[in-house]
């Protein structure tokens, strides 16, 4: 199952026709998505910090359309494995963005996002829009 990052809930929320099409494409198809506990956790603090109690709305209506995948102790090592390896490469993305990565890795393996620094990830089919 596909997992969404924080940029590709933002931008349905936002209504981004690009965002929007990509989504409907895989409903279309029947693949049901998914998005990890820490996007979720992304998406509640954006929404709090715009003060718009909409967003917060906005939030809980789209989670409600993904399965959201716990983090459990097979994710360790994974993301032990990448962390490191990011850093030693001189090429980090950030703890969430690593805890994400690992997240996805033990899935599906392929993320949907905007943000491109997801491709420095090994093994992993990033999804632009």
């Amino acid at each position: 199952m596909p997992v969404a990052d924080t940029s590709f809930l933002v931008d349905m929320m936002r209504r981004n026709p690009a965002a929007l099409s990509v989504y409907r494409g895989y409903e279309t198809q029947g693949i049901a998505l998914s998005t990890t506990v820490i996007t979720a956790m992304e998406l509640f603090k954006g929404a709090y910090i715009s003060k718009n109690p909409q967003n917060v709305e906005k939030a809980e209506q789209i989670l409600a359309l993904f399965t959201i995948l716990p983090f459990d102790e097979m994710m360790y090592p994974v993301f032990g494995r990448l962390s490191a390896g990011l850093c030693l490469s001189g090429n980090p993305l950030g703890d969430f963005d690593e805890v994400i990565g690992a997240m996805t890795l033990c899935h599906d393996g392929e993320i949907i996002t905007r943000d491109r620094h997801f491709e420095k990830v090994p093994e992993l089919k990033v999804i632009t829009y």
